[in-house]
C-alpha cells in the first residue's frame, strides 16, 4: 500500500467552497491518506464528501465508511445528505465499534468487498493504541484504499496522540516503531526525593518536534477559524464552603500519607479524580455559578452529573438540562426550546462538546474544567462557528481549591496532568 495516487488524479472541481476547504481538497487530490485538522465549524465534513465524490468520478471509490462518535452520527448524516455524496455511505459509531462484535464483523466483511474511503471523524477517539477501538479501526483501514482523519484538536495530551492518528492513516508516514518514537521525541526526566525516592517520567524533547512535523506536513492540512468577531475570556474563582474544604483536605492528606509510605502511582490517579469531583460539586461554588447564569441565554458545561444537578437545583428561573441519559427525542425538543427561548442549557462535556451547532448563542460557561484540554476546545467550538454574528464570551469557573489551579495550569500548558503532578506534588505546595 502506498500513500500516493498512481497516475494523474486531476484536480477536483471546487465550486462554492471556502478557501480552506479548497486548499484541503487540492492537498489530498493525489494522496491516499490525509488528515484534515480544521477547527470545528469550518466544514471538514464537506471536504470529506467532495473528496469521496472526486474519487468516485475516477472510479477509485465505490463506498464510504464514516466512523464518528455515536452522539454526532445524526449530525454527520445530515451534513452528508446536505452536500450529496455520489457513493453509498455507511455510518458507524466508535462506541459501537468497540462494544458490538457483531456490528464490527459485519462492517469488516462489507469493507472487504468495496473500493473504500474510510473517514475517522473526531480521530482523537483512536489515540489509545491499546484499545479495542483503535485496533479495530486499524483492521478496517487495512481494507480501505483511502483514509481520511478529521479533527479539530489533534493533540489533546501529548505527541502520542498524533502518532496514533498518523500510524492509522499509514505506517509509512512516520515510519517508526513506538520504541524508536519514544527515544527520538521524548526525554527521560528523573528526580530524587529523600522521602519518596526516585521519580521518573518522559517529557517532549522540543528540538526534535520540528523534524516530526516535517514528516507529517505533506499529509496534514491545518486551518484555524477566523469568525471576525471579538472574543473575551473571563475567569471567576468561587470560595469553597467549609464542608467541601474539610472533605477536600481529608482526601488530600490521606493521599499524601499513602504517597509517603508507598509512592504508588495508582494513588495519584485516584487522588486526581477524587479531588476534582469534590471541587466541581461544591454546593457553594455551584450556587454561585447558578446565580451568574440564571436567566441568561447561554450554554453551561459541567463535568459531573452531580455538579449539573446541583447547579440546576440552585437556578430560580426556567432552564434546560441534557446529559448522556437524555433520550434522542428529548434532546431534539431541548434544542428546539433552546433556540427559541432565552434560558440556560446545562450539558455534560461528553454530551455537549461534540456535534452541536449553537451559533445562535454568544456565551459559554465552563462550570468546571476537565483534565483534557481537547474537551474544552470542542466545547468552545459549539458557539465559535461560521455564521456567528455576536461577540463571544467564554467564562471559566473554578473553586479556590488547589486542584482547580493545577488543572487550569495544565490546560494552559497542554500537557498531561499526571506529568505536572509528578513534578510539583508536595504536601506544602499547590494542593
Amino acid at each position: 500500500m502506498t500513500t500516493e495516487e498512481d497516475g494523474a488524479a486531476g484536480r477536483p472541481e471546487l465550486p462554492g467552497l471556502t478557501i480552506e476547504q479548497t486548499g484541503a481538497l487540492r492537498r489530498f487530490a493525489r494522496l491516499k491518506a490525509g488528515a484534515v485538522f480544521m477547527e470545528q465549524g469550518m466544514g471538514k465534513s464537506r471536504v470529506a464528501v467532495e473528496l469521496a465524490n472526486h474519487r468516485a468520478r475516477a472510479r477509485r471509490v465505490d463506498a464510504v465508511l464514516w466512523v464518528a462518535p455515536c452522539s454526532v452520527l445524526s449530525t454527520v448524516q445530515d451534513e452528508v445528505e446536505r452536500w450529496g455524496c455520489d457513493v453509498p455511505v455507511r455510518y458507524l459509531g466508535y462506541q459501537t465499534l468497540s462494544q458490538a462484535d457483531r456490528a464490527y464483523l459485519e462492517t469488516l466483511a462489507w469493507a472487504k468487498t468495496r473500493k473504500l474511503l474510510i473517514v475517522a471523524d473526531e480521530s482523537g477517539f483512536i489515540k489509545n493504541g491499546w484499545s479495542k477501538r483503535h485496533q479495530r479501526m486499524v483492521e478496517l483501514r487495512r481494507h480501505a484504499a483511502y483514509a481520511l482523519a478529521l479533527n479539530g484538536t489533534p493533540l489533546t495530551r501529548d505527541l502520542w496522540d498524533v502518532k496514533r492518528q498518523m500510524d492509522w492513516l499509514h505506517p509509512r508516514i512516520l515510519g517508526t516503531s513506538d520504541r524508536a518514537f519514544g527515544y527520538r521525541y521524548f526525554t527521560l526526566v528523573e528526580r530524587s526525593d529523600p522521602a519518596r525516592g526516585r521519580r521518573a517520567w518522559f517529557e517532549v524533547y522540543e528540538p526534535n518536534v520540528k523534524h516530526l512535523r516535517s514528516l507529517m506536513e505533506r499529509y496534514i492540512f491545518e486551518a484555524r477559524l477566523d469568525i471576525g468577531l471579538p472574543e473575551a475570556e473571563l475567569d471567576i474563582s468561587h470560595d469553597a464552603g467549609a464542608g467541601t474544604r474539610e472533605r477536600y483536605e481529608a482526601e488530600r492528606d490521606e493521599f499524601f500519607a499513602a504517597w509517603e509510605r508507598y509512592g504508588e502511582e495508582i494513588a495519584l490517579y485516584r487522588l486526581l479524580g477524587n479531588l476534582k469531583r469534590i471541587a466541581a460539586c461544591c454546593p457553594d461554588k455551584c450556587a454561585s455559578v447558578a446565580e451568574r447564569v440564571d436567566g441568561q441565554h447561554t450554554i453551561v458545561f459541567c463535568q459531573y452529573r452531580a455538579e449539573q444537578d446541583t447547579i440546576a437545583a440552585a437556578l430560580t428561573g426556567d432552564h434546560l438540562v441534557m446529559s448522556g441519559s437524555t433520550p434522542a427525542r428529548a434532546r431534539e425538543e431541548i434544542f428546539a426550546r433552546f433556540r427559541a427561548e432565552r434560558l440556560p442549557l446545562l450539558v455534560t462535556y461528553g454530551t455537549g462538546s461534540f456535534g452541536l451547532n449553537l451559533q445562535h448563542v454568544a456565551s459559554a460557561h465552563f462550570a468546571s474544567l476537565p483534565f483534557d484540554f481537547g474537551q474544552v476546545e470542542q466545547a468552545r467550538s459549539r458557539i465559535r462557528r461560521l455564521g456567528q454574528q455576536h461577540p463571544l464570551v467564554y467564562t471559566t469557573h473554578t473553586s479556590d481549591l488547589g486542584i482547580d489551579t493545577l488543572v487550569a495550569r495544565n490546560l494552559r500548558n497542554k500537557s498531561w496532568l499526571a506529568q505536572l503532578m509528578r513534578r510539583e506534588i508536595d504536601p506544602s505546595g499547590i494542593l
